[in-house]
């Protein structure tokens, strides 16, 4: 392949041979007026995945490059080291368990970002396929026109979109966005996109192309993001997504935030909204050790600890005071935190 393609798609697949191929034919279904290649990076699966991605770059070799780890690197390495191989003047990503809906979807990104050059990133709607069910339901970020403000970029931008309280107000697998913004932003901080922090590959992507240029969010259903019984941003227990997945999340936006210079101050709502989760779960599943970690993180981040805290912190050394306080809560709100479901 020696023709550089307009637009590179990655995808990064494992253990994920039931849906593998729905995700690669939505990607070479599209119908362009340009080259694009699909740079898979398959990250040493047991199941039979790497077969299929074989068996596709062998049908497919114009369009498709083959990346076949010798070990797992895990989602951030395996995600960022495909990004580093990707020629594209533009890039999109699927996940290899998600599918695109519709054979225009590049074009018309394509055509977004051609036609307004300060555009960093163009996205669309989603819907969730919830696997157990077999049922769809739309995301809360749908919008029914299109939505974009020329202005609104940079660190007042960034703090909108955090502070907004619909999140993700994106998914990248359904955006289009531009290559040389993004390979910027990780050369500059390499440190924000790999390292022990790091639990989601879009976060630095997305904050760090809002910082570059606007965002055009169109009311086109693009994608269905696929919603498994098992996986790491989505468990069953909603306690164990907070404490897990949630909180590492949270604070790798902190770092993020911190680093492209966005203060706390301007995150008030975002900080308040996340803390009042955090805390209140802690209390009423009895995890002092959680508890102390907020504590910890608060502190690290130099974000003031307010006076409803220390009040659950005094309560959950009172034994009997806070038995009484969760029996209270959860009376009246009629539901168990062990056992809240997504």
């Amino acid at each position: 392949m020696s023709k550089k393609p307009l637009v590179s798609v990655l995808v990064t697949p494992y253990n994920q041979k039931a849906y593998i191929r729905q995700t690669l034919d939505s990607i070479l279904m599209q119908e362009c007026n340009f080259d694009f290649e699909v740079v898979i990076g398959e990250d040493c699966s047991t199941d039979g995945t790497r077969e299929i991605c074989q068996e596709y770059a062998l049908k497919y070799p114009k369009q498709i490059v083959l990346c076949l780890n010798e070990k797992n690197k895990g989602l951030i390495d395996n995600y960022f080291d495909v990004f580093l191989k990707a020629r594209g003047v533009y890039m999109a990503d699927c996940g290899g368990d998600d599918y695109w809906l519709t054979k225009s979807k590049l074009q018309e990104q394509v055509d977004i970002l051609e036609n307004h050059p300060n555009v960093s990133l163009v996205a669309g709607n989603w819907q969730f396929f919830h696997q157990k069910s077999g049922t769809f339901s739309k995301s809360t970020s749908w919008v029914h026109q299109d939505w974009f403000q020329p202005e609104l970029f940079g660190k007042e931008a960034v703090a909108y979109y955090l502070n907004s309280n619909v999140f993700p107000r994106i998914v990248l697998a359904s955006s289009c966005f531009r290559g040389d913004l993004a390979r910027e932003l990780y050369q500059q901080h390499p440190e924000l996109f790999r390292g022990n922090d790091v639990v989601c590959e879009d976060l630095p992507l997305t904050l760090g192309l809002l910082m570059k240029g606007p965002f055009y969010i169109s009311k086109n259903n693009w994608l269905i993001y696929r919603v498994l019984e098992k996986s790491l941003s989505h468990s069953q227990i909603y306690f164990d997504y907070l404490k897990g997945f949630s909180f590492s999340a949270f604070k790798q936006t902190l770092i993020l935030s911190t680093t492209l210079g966005v203060p706390n101050r301007a995150l008030q709502s975002y900080i308040r909204v996340k803390f009042d989760d955090f805390t209140l779960h802690a209390f009423m599943s009895e995890d002092v050790d959680f508890f102390d970690a907020l504590l910890e993180a608060l502190n690290k981040f130099r974000i003031k600890i307010g006076l409803k805290i220390k009040l659950l912190k005094f309560c959950m050394n009172q034994h009997f005071l806070a038995q009484g306080l969760r029996t209270f809560y959860r009376k009246r709100h009629s539901q168990s935190f062990d056992h809240v479901q997504l």
